[in-house]
């Protein structure tokens, strides 16, 4: 996405910029916002020939919708997760997060930052995502076409997004956030992170187990666990009787130091922001009073002579969330992977010269490519739990059976081509929709509609199982008679996680029925994710030629 600009695009800009900054929202059909949009979608390269569906959202002038917001606290959301400098060419780079609780067919977003001195204002890096059927979309600025960041100013970064929802509603606008860091180093961070002695498993992601899975402990929450070998890094026990309101946590822990010495703690506090942007949808944010309960846990570093570190130490023990971040409960949809982001904004002692500055904690997939910008990468989390209602019936190894509910780590079951111990058991806090299959043999299975169920074709989701499907029983198949959705409130669903090693896929025996064990429904989701056809599938007809377009985008820049 070029920089460059001609004049009456800096102008729209400038004035877009000027109203952002004074709290007015582009109303719906602001001839001004639309041109604006459509000045950024022809610096992507977008044209309305190849992408007719996105042009038609920009010219419909939706008006930004009141905020979706789940029961948990979970909302619609977008920030600037940071703005800094390139180390390999001395760029301006910066980066965004957009999500959407409601079922989103297309967006695009846009990331703009603008230099601004006195008057004058200056676009130093631009950056556009373009996506499908997805609901939290990250956007980054285009190294290769960056400025670098002038001597004295101030910069902004603006979002600007045109989204198409599902059910065909739009919704067009811009947000704009400053940005100023005055960080000596990148942060220091030893929590959140894959722990050091795990070499198997999720590699790309920080493994969080809110659960009952510690090795060799019975599922009663009281003994404190001496190991861990499962493909976690973090076990958080959950009680069962408080299953309804178990948090999300994360831990943090490590440093930060700026470029001047910080304003005594207990007279000017840090402002402290903690987002979860949750890739199924929606973000979880803590800050100002939200976040207040965390200021003791922040310190300036006695061991640094000018005064310019903080640490922080915030950590829960083994059977309750302790000092950690503690976001609401997530109404899981599909998948738990999340982005953290922690924002630290400080006062330095000598105000009048120097104001305050900012560092960052990110969760991102690319690898950080400068250690003195202020903003540290960390890897994203994955909350491990999920799946089928409690009383489902999972066959042991000597062919008796126990409620999914009720295992433990010392387990062993029928799987793959013989039996496989459990690794661990994980538990999940539930209020909303399951699906219900019933079949010819009698049995009944129910549980989210993700669940993976075995086929003789291959394994599936349940929700994608319909009368007359064939699925595999232990002694044989059987068919699907009857599909339904049901509402679960303040309950449970539970899953095991097998060892992996051993003959044939991690699967087990659940009311007779054969079916996947966690590992198996991550890698079915991840699938369904990267499949084009499965994606067009889901799509308005109208957007096919978007789609088709940015596939072919996708392919010739590989």
């Amino acid at each position: 996405m070029s920089v460059a600009l001609t004049q009456p695009q800096n102008d729209r800009l400038v004035h877009i910029l000027e109203g952002l900054k004074a709290g007015n929202v582009p109303s719906a059909g602001d001839p001004a916002h639309t041109a604006f949009l459509q000045d950024n979608a022809e610096r992507s390269g977008l044209t309305p020939a190849r992408y007719p569906g996105l042009f038609k959202a920009i010219g419909s002038g939706g008006a930004a919708t009141d905020r979706a917001a789940e029961s948990s606290g979970v909302t619609d959301g977008q920030y600037v997760e940071f703005i800094s400098t390139s180390q390999s060419n001395k760029a301006v780079t910066a980066r965004a997060v957009l999500s959407r609780i409601r079922p989103v067919a297309q967006a695009i977003v846009w990331l703009n930052v603008v230099n601004e001195n006195g008057g004058t204002k200056t676009s130093l890096a631009s950056g556009v995502a373009v996506s499908f059927a997805t609901q939290t979309i990250f956007v980054e600025t285009n190294p290769e076409t960056a400025l670098p960041p002038l001597p004295t100013g101030t910069m902004t970064g603006i979002i600007s997004f045109a989204i198409t929802y599902q059910d065909g509603t739009v919704e067009v606008s811009s947000t704009a956030a400053p940005w100023a860091s005055q960080a000596s180093r990148d942060p220091v961070v030893f929590d959140p992170a894959i722990r050091s002695d795990r070499k198997t498993g999720d590699l790309n992601d920080i493994v969080i187990g809110l659960a009952r899975g510690y090795d060799g402990y019975p599922n009663d929450g009281k003994r404190k666990p001496v190991r861990n070998i499962s493909d976690v890094d973090y076990w958080y026990w959950q009680q069962m009787q408080n299953l309804g309101t178990n948090p999300l946590l994360v831990p943090l822990h490590g440093s930060m130091k700026f470029d001047y010495k910080l304003a005594p703690l207990d007279i000017y506090p840090p402002f402290l922001e903690f987002y979860l942007a949750h890739k199924e949808g929606g973000i979880s944010e803590l800050n100002g009073g939200d976040a207040s309960r965390y200021l003791p846990h922040f310190r300036i570093d006695d061991a640094d002579p000018e005064g310019r570190t903080l640490t922080f130490l915030l950590r829960p023990p083994y059977n309750d969330a302790g000092d950690a971040i503690e976001f609401p409960s997530k109404n899981w949809t599909s998948d738990t992977q999340s982005f953290f982001s922690a924002r630290v904004t400080v006062t330095f002692e000598d105000y009048e010269r120097h104001g305050s500055g900012w560092s960052s904690i990110v969760s991102s997939l690319s690898p950080d490519t400068d250690s003195k910008d202020g903003v540290a990468f960390i890897k994203p989390i994955v909350f491990v739990w999920h799946c089928l209602v409690a009383g489902t019936q999972i066959t042991l190894a000597d062919g008796t059976i126990k409620a999914v509910e009720d295992f433990t780590s010392e387990d062993v079951v029928v799987s793959g081509d013989g039996t496989r111990p459990v690794q661990a058991t994980l538990a999940q806090p539930h209020s909303g929709p399951i699906t219900v299959l019933e079949f010819a043999n009698g049995a009944t299975l129910a549980g989210s509609a993700t669940h993976p169920v075995v086929t003789p074709a291959g394994t599936v989701q349940a929700g994608a199982l319909a009368v007359g499907d064939t699925v595999l029983t232990r002694d044989g198949t059987t068919t699907v008679t009857a599909t339904r959705q049901e509402t679960q409130t303040n309950g449970g669903l539970f899953n095991l996680w097998l060892v992996p090693e051993g003959e044939g896929p991690t699967t087990m025996i659940a009311n007779g029925i054969v079916v996947g064990d966690y590992q198996i429904q991550v890698q079915l989701l991840r699938d369904a994710a990267q499949d084009d056809r499965a994606v067009r599938a889901k799509l308005p007809e109208s957007l096919h030629v978007d789609f088709d377009s940015w596939v072919a985008d996708r392919v010739a820049s590989a």
